[in-house]
Parts: structure tokens; C-alpha cells; sequence
């Protein structure tokens, strides 16, 4: 056998039979039709396989000013006939990052809201856990400031699963910027990890963005005033050369001495020749795509506009040239008119892309990245919010149908509804203000969907209101991708 082994295709062979054996339950299901060009462009429908673990890093914003920090959690419910891992339901726990630290709170059972404490002084935190409530666990980290020259305003990101690549496009090392690239290392050995930035002047060669070491069970804090001094509209390529990390990237900016609002830049899809940025959030303020292409020849991108009536070409912006590994910003709120609307980008080269928006006072904003479709369930826990939030589905090629359901903290079914989107246009769905967690399930049931759900403040808040804005995005459930913990041992084979 070992003389067998020795052969690398042999070896290769049984590497791959093992990856086979071990994945678990291959249920595929199709969804329906859509434009051909659209649908090559969307994520592939994956192979349901059986998760049995989960683990997810919950960032925090630095300090600065009276906060409040709370995550919370849901292990949702599932489709009819979804299969889970075997076994008791142990609760899974909501936990500080420490091996030493016991848990602040607990998810007990499927479809029930969990919450750490309200904290002044927040910490990273985890949600991990193995057994049957693992698949499709999501979470919501949520920092709220009423006051502060740092952290004013609302910050709200979902819970990341670690990897080993990421995406961030529209971060910055300018002067009115404090933009910081947060590692998170679950595991207990060190990762270590490399960043590419692209920015306006292109690809930037950076040594001290290389060999970042994420301890095990900590954080590391890239601050990119100081490895990216003054450059502006950055993309960041994460890529972990040893280990696993989760990524997010905290972004507070300001005017002077005036701060303009904190949140974090949710990830980008990979770039690719037809991406789509889902849900730009309506109303007024500013609207600013960043389009990143990190390859070696010139890009040329088409937009469309994904809106509530329809598609249509930006006037003037129907086709814009990014240059080999630069990143290029484009206002988009005239274009806009306060629609509810998506971006469908088509390029000759492979590219990536995120959105941000501001308020009309220009006092708080959020960002979305580029997403890739649904391909199943999607989950998100919405954190307690003073204004509607709107869900944003869009088909982007042929008309597609999605089903939705909003649940409170104790899993009873708030709205269920099905819906069918237009070929190419953006349907909003405005969900009423609620004064505790909630969490929505989004699935594709026809055609090409993307979506994302979004926070604007009142056109005209109370004085003391404390700006809300924030931007989530949507994607398929972890019920059908492999999770920390859960890969087949693939050396196996080789023993």
C-alpha cells in the first residue's frame, strides 16, 4: 500500500476519494431558471452536507465615548427536511475568546434568540458550539454610542466564519479616516496572515502588511494610517498563510474634529467578471461605488442600475475604465434618486466591488460589499432597531421569487411571505421598528436573487436620536458549507 501511495496521482486519487467519503450527506436540490448569462455569473447551487460545529468571531468597536456592545445569536429554523448532525442539542455558547472564559450567553434551542449581557466595556466574542444546533447558527455584533468624538453613532456587523481569503473594498489610510483590519484567530495555534492593497494610485507593495501573526484564541489590529498612510479608497486582499482567521475591518471617520460615523465594511465577493452589490439603501445622503481591480491589465466595467421600476444605464457612467490594480470610487446619488436599488457591474476582467452610503446629514454611513447569490437560506439576526429596516431583494437577470419570514427572539413567525422580484429590478420590503432582536430567513426559491436588508435614520430625527445606519448583508446558509471544525481529515487517506 505504501508503494501504491508513493505514486502522487495515486495519492492525489485518494485524497480526493477521501474528500468524497467524508463530506457528508450530497443532497442537491436546483432552483429554478434565470438569464443564462446572469445565473453562470451566480454561486452554484452547493451540496447539502451535514454540519456538526460551528464557530464565529463577533468583532468589537475600539473605545472611545459611552457605548453599549451586545451580540446576539439564532440557530434558525430550518427548511422541512433539512438534515442536522445526530445526537443531544447542547446548547451552543456565546463566549470571550479566552480558553478560560466561561460563557456570557447560551443558544438552547432551534429558532430561539440568544444575547450576552449589555456591555460598556466590550470584548471580542465567539459563538461555537457541536451537535445539532450548529447548522445555520448566525450572529449580530451591535455597538450603539450616543455621544463621543470616536465611536457616535451605530455599528453592526454579522458574525464571521473564519477563512483563509477575504475581501474589503472602500477602506482608507487617509487623515479623516480610522480604518482598522480586525484578525480574529479561534483556533488554538497562531495563523498568520497576508494583506494586498490596491488603491488609486494601484497595487501597493506594503512589507509590514505581510507576516501579520494572529495569536491563538486573540486578535491582531492592523491600523492602515500606519500601513497605508494617506492612501485613499483601499481594497484589502486577506489571505491566511498558515491557519485560519475571521476578518472585518472597523471603519470611524470625521470632518475636522467632527466624527462622521462608525461601522464596519462588510467582506466582498471574489472578484469576477459579473458581480452584484445588493441592497444600496434608499433615501438621501451620499452614494459611492468602489470598483477594485486587482489584475494586471485595465478593466472595463458596464453598470447597471438595479432599481425598483427596473434596470437602466447611469447616463454618462455606462462604461467606466478602472486601470490595472487601482480602485476607482463614482458618486452615485443623483443617479440614484433615493431609490432602493442594487448594482450589476459586468467587466472584461475580474473585478470587486462594495457601496457606501451616508445619511442625509452626512453624520453616520454603512457599507455593503459585492455579494454572490443565494443559493439556499439565508439567515440574519436583526439587532434591535428605533426605525424600519428594509429587506432588498433584487433579480438581476430574469424575474425571480424569493419566500421570507421575520421571527422575534422567541421564534414566533412575525411576517411570512412569497414574492416574486422583476427581471432585473429591486423590490424593498420595509420591516416596523423593534425594541428587541429579531431574526429574517431569505430564500431563493426562482431564478437569480441577491439581497440585503438596511438601516436609515428618520427624515427628520429628534435632536437626542441617536443616528442609526447600517447595512447587512445576506448570504447562503451555512446549513450547506463546511465550518470551522467540520472539514474531513483528507491526510487520512494517505496513513
Amino acid at each position: 500500500m505504501s508503494r501504491l501511495l508513493s505514486d502522487p496521482r495515486l495519492r492525489i486519487g485518494a485524497v480526493v476519494a477521501a474528500m468524497a467519503v467524508l463530506a457528508g450527506l450530497g443532497l442537491v436540490t436546483h432552483p429554478g431558471k434565470a438569464d443564462t448569462r446572469v445565473e453562470a455569473a451566480a454561486a452554484k447551487e452547493p451540496a447539502r452536507t451535514v454540519v456538526n460545529r460551528t464557530a464565529l468571531a463577533c468583532p468589537v468597536l475600539g473605545p472611545g465615548g459611552k457605548m453599549t456592545s451586545v451580540v446576539s445569536a439564532v440557530s434558525p429554523i430550518l427548511p422541512e427536511g433539512t438534515a442536522t448532525s445526530a445526537g443531544a442539542a447542547d446548547p451552543l455558547s456565546i463566549a470571550p475568546l479566552p480558553t478560560t472564559s466561561g460563557p456570557v450567553g447560551s443558544l438552547l434551542k432551534r429558532g430561539t434568540i440568544g444575547s450576552s449581557p449589555v456591555a460598556t466595556k466590550p470584548v471580542p466574542l465567539s459563538i461555537q458550539g457541536a451537535g445539532p444546533l450548529a447548522a445555520g447558527t448566525v450572529g449580530t455584533s451591535t455597538t450603539t454610542a450616543p455621544d463621543g468624538e470616536v465611536n457616535r453613532g451605530m455599528a453592526s456587523v454579522p458574525c464571521q466564519l473564519p477563512g483563509s481569503d477575504f475581501w474589503f473594498v472602500g477602506a482608507s489610510g487617509a487623515s479623516d479616516r480610522r480604518d482598522v483590519l480586525v484578525l480574529t484567530n479561534l483556533d488554538t495555534i497562531n495563523a498568520e496572515v497576508n494583506v494586498s492593497v490596491y488603491s488609486r494610485a494601484g497595487a501597493a507593495d506594503l512589507p509590514a502588511a505581510r507576516g501579520i501573526v494572529v495569536p491563538a484564541r486573540g486578535t491582531q489590529e492592523v491600523y492602515l494610517r500606519q500601513v497605508a498612510p494617506n492612501l485613499r479608497d483601499v481594497a484589502l486582499h486577506v489571505e491566511s498563510t498558515g491557519g485560519r482567521v475571521a476578518a472585518a475591518v472597523r471603519s470611524n471617520a470625521s470632518a475636522g474634529t467632527k466624527p462622521t460615523g462608525v461601522d464596519w465594511l462588510n467582506t466582498s465577493a471574489a472578484p469576477a467578471k459579473m458581480v452584484f452589490v445588493p441592497a444600496v439603501a434608499p433615501g438621501g445622503g451620499g452614494r459611492i461605488l468602489s470598483i477594485a481591480n486587482p489584475t494586471d491589465l485595465q478593466a472595463t466595467a458596464s453598470l447597471t442600475i438595479n432599481g425598483p421600476n427596473g434596470p437602466f444605464k447611469p447616463a454618462g457612467l455606462e462604461t467606466v475604465a478602472v486601470p490595472a490594480g487601482t480602485v476607482r470610487s463614482i458618486s452615485l446619488d443623483k443617479v440614484l434618486n433615493g431609490d432602493a436599488s442594487a448594482i450589476t457591474i459586468n467587466s472584461d476582467q475580474p473585478v470587486t466591488a462594495a457601496m457606501r452610503a451616508t445619511d442625509a446629514s452626512q453624520s453616520e454611513f454603512s457599507s455593503i460589499g459585492s455579494a454572490e447569490a443565494l443559493a439556499g437560506p439565508a439567515y440574519l439576526v436583526l439587532p434591535a432597531h428605533q426605525q424600519p429596516v428594509v429587506l432588498q431583494v433584487t433579480a438581476p437577470g430574469k424575474t425571480g421569487s424569493v419566500k421570507f419570514e421575520l421571527h422575534d427572539a422567541a421564534g414566533r413567525a412575525l411576517v411570512t411571505r412569497a414574492l416574486d422580484v422583476l427581471n432585473g429590478a429591486t423590490t424593498p420590503i420595509s420591516f416596523p421598528a423593534q425594541p428587541r432582536p429579531t431574526y429574517l430567513m431569505v430564500q431563493q426559491t426562482r431564478g437569480t436573487v441577491v439581497a440585503g436588508v438596511t438601516l436609515m435614520p428618520a427624515a427628520k430625527p429628534a435632536k437626542d436620536d441617536v443616528p442609526q445606519v447600517a447595512a447587512w448583508p445576506l448570504s447562503t446558509s451555512l446549513v450547506f458549507r463546511a465550518q470551522l471544525g467540520a472539514q474531513p481529515d483528507v491526510s487520512a487517506a494517505l496513513r
